[in-house]
């Protein structure tokens, strides 16, 4: 129940947690292994997203043949 007049009654957990060393190896390898998956998952992300600039490209290519590769493309 909280009391007005006690200003640490609105702490209902401690912000300072004790663990063993396993207990820390594991909340590391869980963290590497969840950013891991994100860092996956943005890289697909911008896979799709190249494959669909090359896409642009090939079509405006067929779409103006005449049209020559930019610097970067040739060298690419």
């Amino acid at each position: 129940m909280y009391n007005y007049f006690d200003p640490f009654s609105l702490l209902t957990r401690p912000s300072v947690y004790v663990i063993s060393d396993s207990q820390l190896e594991t909340f590391k390898r869980n963290q590497a292994e969840a950013e891991i998956t994100e860092l996956n998952s943005l890289i697909d992300g911008h896979k799709q997203s190249i494959e669909r600039l090359e896409r642009t490209i090939d079509t405006l290519r067929k779409d103006y043949p005449k049209l020559e590769p930019t610097t970067t493309e040739k060298d690419g």
